[in-house]
């Protein structure tokens, strides 16, 4: 019987972390076109290494900016900004460093952080912009 029980459990996460994945993606294209609407221009999407992931890689100006993108939908408690905590921003900012060391930039860079809301339909509601977050 516990067997059953662990078995549906996984079933259940693993369907939600699918959609939480489909969530995150919708904000990351809706954080990216607010993005260009505002002159930057986007380096990169989902940047990885095997130490880590960061949503957005733009360029604005004479600066670098590694974006955090949080999307919450109506149904979840908090803020999106509060799904950001001082160990994730330090994860960001790593990831930077690993980028400019990658491409060879030594110029300006700073960590701004997308909150994207969805209503019920999954359309966005709401979507902040937080520039120069920092630690």
């Amino acid at each position: 019987m516990l067997r059953r029980q662990y078995s549906i459990g996984r079933a259940f996460g693993k369907h939600m972390k699918q959609d939480n994945k489909k969530v995150g993606r919708k904000g990351e294209v809706a954080a990216a076109e607010l993005l260009q609407k505002k002159g930057y221009y986007i380096l990169e999407r989902n940047y990885q290494n095997k130490w880590g992931e960061v949503d957005i890689v733009a360029r604005v100006g004479d600066y670098r900016v590694f974006v955090e993108v949080k999307t919450k939908t109506e149904d979840m408690y908090g803020e999106p900004w509060e799904m950001i905590d001082a160990h994730k921003l330090k994860r960001v900012e790593n990831m930077g460093y690993l980028w400019c060391d990658e491409f060879g930039w030594n110029g300006l860079c700073r960590i701004d952080v997308i909150g994207v809301w969805l209503n019920e339909e999954g359309e966005v509601s709401r979507i902040e912009h937080w520039e120069n977050v920092q630690l």
